[in-house]
Parts: structure tokens; sequence; C-alpha cells
């Protein structure tokens, strides 16, 4: 199957999951803020973390509650002091420093797209609930369901990246 071609000649992105790409592994296209990424994650046993802790805080975290938004879900979790995304922000795999800790949409699309990448397991996302200060959303690889945890409860984790697609 051919490569898709999206928006500009310069940026040639696979079609099949687990293909290749940008420093790990294609999973598929998500949008944010309207603008369209290619969704990367690293290769199983790269970028992930057995059992730890979302946080400790017991306060809410300005700017860690994007559905969409890791990224800024990850930089708002590292900025207060939470071990979890400063270890997100501090990789380097593939040559790329951009990894952060998945959202709520990014870990939907890597369980539709790429499930046995993934221990069957709960994975913390970069989501904080809304209504809880002292609660995340995390996704469980074996269903695809969602829910919140205690930030003190230890799950699995696992960084992802996107590349601009236009």
């Amino acid at each position: 199957m051919e490569a898709a071609v999206i928006d500009s000649p310069a940026v040639t992105v696979p079609e099949v999951p687990g293909t290749p790409f940008a420093g790990g592994q294609y999973v598929g296209r998500i949008f944010v803020l309207n603008k369209p990424f290619a969704l990367i994650a690293p290769l199983k046993g790269e970028g992930e973390l057995a059992a730890t802790k979302w946080g400790s805080t017991k306060k809410n975290v300005t700017g860690a509650l994007s559905y969409n938004d890791g990224l800024a879900n990850t930089v708002a979790m590292a900025e207060a002091g939470s071990s979890l995304g400063q270890w997100a922000r501090e990789l380097r795999i593939g040559g790329k420093d951009d990894w952060y800790l998945m959202s709520r949409l990014d870990a939907l699309v890597c369980f539709g797209e790429l499930p046995d990448q993934f221990e069957r397991d709960w994975y913390w996302t970069s989501t904080q609930a809304s209504w809880d200060a002292q609660s995340a959303w995390c996704q469980y690889f074996g269903t695809g369901s969602q829910t919140y945890d205690h930030k003190g409860a230890s799950l699995r984790a696992r960084a992802v990246r996107r590349e601009p697609l236009s």
C-alpha cells in the first residue's frame, strides 16, 4: 500500500499503523486545535514505565485538562512537579526529544490501531479529571475502556509524540 501525502509534498505519512516513522511507529492521525498530526508511539518496551504514579499533588494542575493535547498536559504536569511529566519530557527516543504522556484521545487511537504494542493493563493518560483534582484518566489496553483513578495509584505509562502534517 502506498503512503498518503498530506497537505505538503514534503510530508509523506504511512497508511499502515505500526510502520516505522518519525522516531517510532506510526499510529494514526489526530487533530489538536484543528491542526492535523501523525501520532507516533515508540516501539514496544521503549518509552514505557511499568508502575508509576501520575503525581502526588491533590491540587488541580492548571493546563492538564485537555482531552486531545497530551503535550500541553504533560508540560503542565512537569511544571507542577510531576515526576511522570518530567520523565516523559526528558525522553530521547529515535533521535526525537518531544515525547509526552498520552492524552485520552491518544490512548484511544493507540488502543484502536496498535493494541498489541501495549500490555493488557491500565495506562495513565495526561488528562486530569476536571471534577476531581485528585484523579486523572486512564486507559485499559485489554478492552479499550477509560475511567479515572487517584493520581497516587501505580499504573503503567507510555510516551507518544506527534508530527505536524501541515
